[in-house]
């Protein structure tokens, strides 16, 4: 007996295994074969083949088909690779295909495949036409069994026994049922058996199918017979690089040599040096011999889309890649490996990853789905229940209403380790400090178990964020295609999958910095400011580099996190190699080398961990900081060869790395004993390694990344204003508008009010003032922000009554206008609470206007009351309720006498309390928990006041306490340390409170 019907949980919502745990119960219960037929898709065929090879169980490929019109299903099984393409063909057509019918289609695409079905009337036809095809019967024999069995006899088909597994055991059916009802949006009470599979749908062993369907032996021996025939264990396709084409018919690696020299001469100038040619030569010998000069003229095609990109990843090593425009940065100024790119034993495909504004991503995307129609699509991601998602799914299907599930998961850190969620899920959710106060009442902790049971399974499938693979061949030939949501064809396949599968991905990002520096420079320009892009330098200018030094980087894209600006203080440097170093070697598990590190870099004496690591890692003062190290060091100190040290470095990124990296430490434990090594050294060195597991970056990367960097703390540093009002009309970055406007505060910038007459809808800055855009204004909606806009150009707005009949705003914008302070040139001595007082008006004007009477000179008629003087602090309430921000102030300003009272001190005195116990006030604007080794939560948070920002520390202990009252809606007062280290300021938390003060 071979299962031939077997789905995983990428049988969306129906099945509850992955294919890693299905192959391991099918080798428990002594199966040699087995066939995963997901429904409607190849989602988890990789995973399946490699499940497999590790099961030593021979794979059969294929998929269930469904016609959600007429009820028909088919299994589709893969006999050669041209069944393979035929099956992807079919996937594609049933998700992309308006009208899918699956009758046609398997007559048009059976080739090399063996459909199976329990609809008499398909046999019939399909057998006629020529098709491979058997009856199936699934469950017990039935009467629809013998008829079927007498359909198969009479065409002289083999009928096959297919018992249809959604789970590998009996308990997993309640699992299958939760995802059930989550599905349909229902209770467990009101699932009917239409709505589920049977409970008996699990995958038993060969022995108990055998006796279920002991009256039918000749069917199980068909089954068998079928399975044997079943050859191909999966597609290979080697490496499938995008199609070029040449309108002079020059072959891909003359033209690529052509155009390169002539980029090179734009780099360097017409006499190139021997250092330059040689690297050229190098690169494009190996390029060559890989096969890969049509990826890179793709590529540059994408690129001159464009004028503003940033080609980054492991790609900006290649001087290829800077020659042709892919790459801003010089891998020979910056001493780039481009082994870490490609080298000749590299199996898998290159990887260049391009930035491009990200309000402009999407139009070069499309013109890239549009030029390759047919041959290309995005990589999609398989979305899975986190503990978050889980929770709330489950909490519904139990019947809670929002508000009850929000007590839960709203507060539930979306750092969650997956290895929370075995056994003692319950009880690591109760021990969470940030659900301290709540006491799990029932049926919280059914839900909590029911929830476990999901996380992990696939949900659905999203758009990767970039990833586009080009295909010389239609692309359904490779894998299947569907829509998704917003319209792009996506492929099956996550970018793992469509790497193993040979599919060369090209990643089409967006960035927010990249619109920032451009409307930043725009806005230069528009206030009649020469600025030439051609020549600029950013990271030669040495203001720009004290300011690097200083952390005073809010706001510049990659370098502006407390991390991130601690690190730059700490340091002292700001020169260009060291801000490479410094945002490579800021990642979670390289913490205990980053003190070392700045230890050594001020001065600290140290010494090689190896003689043999001396040369390898000296730029980094003996640490390794890039990705490349860790090859280089398996390369120089365990003699592996490049492409093992390659896949050594790409394991750690790895899920399923542990069982792979005992291999490679075995490995290079023995090659660096074989140089001499000390087993002491080799721990140590080894431990290093491992502080790259997660994520870390390449020195390629890094290295593009700090370009841009550069960019945008030169422009910050030389010109604020515009800098800072293209970084908060962007909406991106690492904090909120209101910490970006107290961040233009302080470097002395004025914030105006936003303005009917005068703002433009994003911010504008000029010198030393930036104009709040109208879009900044909430409830407003972009319509009217257009509408405001364009209405003026015909001549400005006179009073509050001429902006209403123009504009007709709704109400809710009107009044926000008006809180925002919007009107406030046109009435400068005037109470806001007239103005509401003549929306009102105007209102009722509007109600009545088409209403009986003489109503012409109605708003005319009534007298403007005398309202009583503004409250101060009223007025900036709403203010701030318009906007989110005070524009001539901070709001920490509002508290001034009651924090003299107090004592508190100053952000920017803390540095004359190092060692004390202090109080301070302020606003939270960002925060980071994380864990410690113990793998307790901690927090790092950041405050500021009105004269700087406040880095403080909550270990544990304080975490516990205080994590569940801290928000964003107020300020605090904070008790605690003031520490100093390597020059930068934090305080160490021990109490916190609300502060809170009476009109």
């Amino acid at each position: 007996m071979v299962p031939l019907a077997v789905h995983s949980y990428y049988s969306l919502m129906w099945g509850t295994c992955s294919p890693e745990k299905i192959c391991a119960a099918a080798k428990k219960r002594g199966y040699r074969r087995l066939a995963i037929t997901d429904t409607n898709n190849l989602y988890g065929l990789w995973s399946f083949l490699k499940s497999c090879k590790r099961e030593n169980i021979t794979p059969i490929v294929g998929a269930e088909l469904t016609d959600s019109e007429t009820g028909y299903r088919a299994l589709c099984l893969v006999k050669n690779d041209q069944g393979y393409r035929n099956l992807c063909r079919i996937i594609t057509r049933r998700h992309i295909d308006a009208v899918f019918d699956l009758k046609s289609v398997i007559l048009t695409h059976a080739r090399g495949l063996v459909i199976i079905t329990q609809h008499p009337e398909l046999l019939t036809q399909w057998h006629e036409a020529g098709i491979t095809v058997a009856a199936a019967v699934s469950g017990k024999p039935d009467g629809t069994a013998l008829r079927l069995r007498k359909t198969s006899r009479y065409l002289g088909l083999p009928m096959l026994f297919t018992p249809g597994s959604f789970f590998t055991d009996p308990e997993d059916f309640k699992t299958h049922r939760m995802l059930r009802a989550i599905n349909l949006n229902t209770s467990l009470s009101r699932l009917t058996t239409e709505d589920t599979t049977s409970p008996d749908a699990w995958l038993a062993s060969a022995s108990e199918y055998s006796r279920r369907f002991a009256i039918w032996p000749d069917v199980l021996r068909a089954t068998e017979a079928i399975a044997e025939q079943l050859t191909f264990t999966g597609p290979c396709h080697g490496l499938v690089l995008p199609p070029w084409t040449d309108i002079q018919s020059n072959n891909a690696d003359r033209a690529l040599r052509d155009v390169i020299y002539k980029g090179a001469i734009k780099r360097y100038g017409d006499d190139l040096s021997e250092t330059v040619v040689d690297r050229l030569e190098h690169e494009l010998c190996i390029i060559k011999k890989m096969g890969f000069s049509s990826y890179f003229l793709v590529v540059r095609d994408i690129v001159s889309r464009s004028p503003r990109i940033c080609g980054r990843g492991s790609g900006a090593a290649s001087l290829v890649a800077y020659s042709l425009g892919i790459t801003n940065v010089c891998p020979i100024k910056h001493n780039l490996y481009f082994e870490r790119f490609l080298n000749p034993g590299r199996s898998d495909s290159p990887d260049i990853d391009i930035d491009f504004a990200w309000d402009e991503r999407d139009k070069v995307l499309q013109s890239v789905l549009e030029q390759y129609k047919g041959h290309a699509a995005l990589i999609c991601n398989h979305v899975t229940f986190r503990p978050r998602m889980a929770i709330r799914e489950v909490a519904k299907v139990f019947g809670l209403t929002e508000r009850e599930i929000g007590r839960v998961s709203k507060r539930l850190p979306w750092f969650w380790r997956k290895d929370h969620t075995k056994e003692d899920f319950f009880q690591k959710l109760k021990q969470l400090p940030e659900l301290s106060e709540f006491d799990f009442p029932k049926p919280w902790p059914k839900i909590i178990h029911a929830a476990r049971d999901i996380i992990g399974i696939p949900r659905y499938i999203s758009v990767h964020p970039g990833g586009v693979v080009v295909t010389p061949e239609p692309i359904d030939n490779y894998v299947p295609v569907e829509l998704a949501p917003k319209g792009v064809p996506v492929i099956q396949w996550e970018k793992d999958a469509a790497e193993e599968n040979g599919l060369v991905k090209i990643d089409l990002l967006g960035n927010r910095s990249l619109a920032v520096i451009r409307d930043a420079i725009a806005n230069l320009r528009n206030n009649n400011t020469v600025f030439d892009e051609h020549f600029w330098e950013p990271e030669d200018d040495s203001a720009t580099q004290a300011n690097v030094a200083k952390g005073n980087t809010m706001g510049c894209f990659y370098i502006e996190s407390p991390a991130m600006r601690m690190l730059q203080k700490k340091t002292k440097v700001g020169d260009f190699e060291h801000l490479v170093i410094n945002s490579s070697i800021i990642r979670p598990a390289a913490n205990e080398f980053i003190r070392e590190y700045v230890r050594r870099l001020r001065g600290g004496r140290w010494e090689p961990i190896h003689p043999l690591l001396s040369d390898v890692l000296e730029e980094t003062y003996g640490i390794m900081v890039y990705q490349e190290d860790v090859s280089k060091t398996a390369v120089a100190l365990a003699g592996f060869s490049h492409a093992d040290a390659d896949g050594l470095r790409k394991i750690m990124s790895k899920k399923d790395k542990i069982r792979k990296l005992d291999d490679y430490q075995v490995r290079f434990t023995a090659g660096a004993q074989a140089k001499g090594v000390r087993n002491d050294q080799i721990a140590a060195i080894w431990n290093m390694m491992m502080s790259f597991s997660g994520y870390s970056f390449c020195k390629p990367h890094s290295a593009s990344y700090a370009r841009v960097s550069f960019q945008a703390a030169y422009l910050k540093t030389h010109y604020p204003a515009e800098f800072m009002a293209a970084v908060i009309s962007n909406q991106g970055g690492f904090y909120s508008t209101f910490a970006y406007v107290s961040e233009a505060r302080r470097m002395g910038v004025e914030i105006l009010s936003p303005d009917v007459n005068n703002s433009d809808i994003l911010w504008k800055g000029s010198a030393e003032t930036i104009r709040v855009g109208l879009s900044s204004v909430k409830n407003v909606s972009s319509e009217t922000c257009k509408r405001i806009v364009s209405e003026r150009k015909e001549k400005p707005y006179n009073d509050i009554v001429d902006f209403l009949d123009r504009i007709q705003p709704a109400s809710p914008e009107a009044r926000s206008l008006i809180n925002a302070g919007a009107f406030d040139l046109l009435y400068p001595k005037e109470n806001r609470a007239a103005l509401l007082w003549e929306l009102a008006c105007w209102k009722r004007f509007r109600s009545n206007r088409y209403g009986a009477g003489d109503l012409f000179n109605e708003r005319m008629a009534a007298a403007k009351p005398a309202f009583p003087p503004e409250k101060k602090r009223a007025r900036l309430r709403q203010e701030f309720s318009a906007l989110g921000f005070l524009c001539d102030r901070h709001p920490m300003m509002l508290y001034a006498d009651t924090l003299k009272k107090l004592k508190t001190v100053k952000a920017m005195d803390l540095y004359r309390f190092i060692g004390r116990h202090v109080r301070i006030a302020g606003l939270l604007i960002t925060a980071k928990v994380v864990y410690t080794k113990h793998g307790d939560p901690m927090e790092f948070l950041t405050f500021e006041d009105d004269t700087g920002l406040i880095e403080t520390i909550f270990f544990p202990k304080t975490y516990r306490r205080f994590c569940t009252i801290l928000d964003r809606s107020r300020p605090f007062i904070l008790h605690g340390k003031v520490e100093e280290d390597f020059g930068a300021i934090t305080m160490t938390v021990n109490q916190a409170e609300a502060l809170d003060v009476a009109d």
